[in-house]
Formats: C-alpha cells, sequence, structure tokens
C-alpha cells in the first residue's frame, strides 16, 4: 500500500474529519504576515496539499488579482474544496507535478512532513514557481520525545512521517535546493490554547519560557511550528561560445 492511499481512503477522514479546516484563519494570517514583510505580491498561487481549501479560500480573497488553485489527491475533501471555488480560485486532483503549470507563489503548508520522499517531493515543488512557503510542524523536542506517546501517536492520527526541528527542516529545504529568504516560529500551542482547559494552563509557562529563550524553549518543550519563506534559485544564464 502506497502511503498516499491513507489519504484517498478513509482512514485519515475518519481521525480527522474536518481535515483541521478551524486551523485556516490562522495559517493564512501567518502566510500573509510573510509574503507582506517581504514584498511578496504574487499574481498567481497554488497550494500542494490544501488540504478543504480554507486557506487558498482565504488567500483568493486578501490577493482578488491574483489566480489562485489548490490541489488536493482526497476525494473527501476535494468534495468540500469544490464548495469553495470561485472567480479566481480553482482546485484539482491532478497530480501537481505532472502539470506544465507555474506560478508565482507555491505553498505546502503541514504537507512535507505526510510525503513518503520528501526530497523529490521538494524538488519537483522548486520547479513550479520562483517563491514558496511552508510550514513545518516541529514535533521534535526533549518532552514530545520522553513522554514516548507523542510521536507514535503523531504518526498514528495525523499521518506525519517525519519528525523536525527548525534546524532539520532548513537544511532540508536547502538540500532540495532552496534559497531561505525568512522564516519565524508560530505558536500553535499558545494561540490555539482557548480550545481546552489544559492547553490554556500549558500556554502561561511556554510564553514565560519562549520570551526568555526561544530556540531552547522549542526545543525543549515544544508547541511551535516554523513558517518559511523560501526561493527556488535562478538559473545561470548560458555562456555564449566565442
Amino acid at each position: 500500500m502506497e502511503i498516499a492511499d491513507k489519504y484517498r481512503g478513509a482512514e485519515y477522514l475518519s481521525e480527522n474529519p474536518t481535515w483541521h479546516e478551524d486551523d485556516a484563519p490562522w495559517k493564512a494570517a501567518h502566510i500573509s504576515t510573510i509574503l507582506a514583510k517581504n514584498g511578496v505580491d504574487p499574481s498567481s498561487i497554488c497550494d500542494v496539499g490544501c488540504g478543504t481549501g480554507a486557506i487558498v479560500e482565504i488567500l483568493s480573497k486578501q490577493y482578488p488579482n491574483a489566480s489562485v488553485k489548490g490541489f488536493k489527491i482526497s476525494p473527501h475533501a476535494y468534495e468540500m474544496c469544490m464548495k469553495k471555488a470561485s472567480v479566481n480560485l480553482a482546485f484539482s486532483m491532478s497530480d501537481p507535478f505532472q502539470s506544465t503549470e507555474t506560478f508565482d507563489l507555491c505553498m505546502a503548508i503541514d504537507v512535507v512532513e505526510h510525503v513518503e520522499d520528501p526530497f523529490s517531493f521538494l524538488r519537483s515543488m522548486r520547479k513550479m514557481g520562483r517563491w514558496h512557503v511552508f510550514h513545518f510542524p516541529l514535533d521534535m523536542n526533549a518532552l514530545a520525545v520522553g513522554r514516548g506517546w507523542v510521536l507514535p501517536e503523531a504518526r498514528r492520527t495525523l499521518g506525519h512521517l517525519h519528525y523536525f526541528t527548525r534546524d532539520s527542516a532548513l537544511a532540508l529545504l536547502i538540500e532540495s535546493g532552496f534559497e531561505i529568504s525568512d522564516s519565524f516560529y508560530t505558536a500553535w500551542a499558545i494561540d490555539q490554547s482557548y480550545k481546552t482547559w489544559k492547553k490554556r494552563l500549558a500556554a502561561w509557562p511556554r510564553r514565560v519560557a519562549f520570551k526568555l529563550a526561544p530556540d531552547a524553549t522549542v526545543r525543549l518543550i515544544g508547541g511551535w511550528s516554523l513558517m518559511v519563506l523560501a526561493r527556488a534559485p535562478v538559473p545561470a544564464p548560458e555562456q555564449q561560445p566565442r
């Protein structure tokens, strides 16, 4: 069985019936922040592994003059996506890497950790556009390893095959041929702590620790993801023979 079959069938859907759609406004806000901060104003956008299409729906409204496209392999999620299609927003179940389409901006938001071969995935994605935005959950931290059950549970319920730190995520992108333009942590454990009283309780020490030592806090107790803006390098012009 291929890893992708988990998403084409009902296995992933049974564990994640909303496809994390409620997180879309939070993720879209961080995407807009990193683009604005770096002066990126795309006229075309694609999202590889777009979930229910909620993120690209938000971006299509923020960038009304841009053509926006979401790619999804799950027929269940695709059905949800199509309800969001509009004049400047389209969806496809085709393989984006078999397409000849190119975009100003390509995104993979909480996707790389799910793919069987992240190097091949990223090198194929690199050819699709100039600018790229990635979001990596930073699952690998001392608390998660020490507790024992956290990473296996993320693999079983969320489908995470790879567990990243900030350094390993950036190294993967660089080794796949990208140039890193910007990155910052996104504090999902704090920003989404309203969901349960346990998360609200844990958010306060995380806030204090992160303010004092951000990198060490992320490595030790976790609760953050990484937003990255990267570029595909421009090929050097061929020299004409003399």
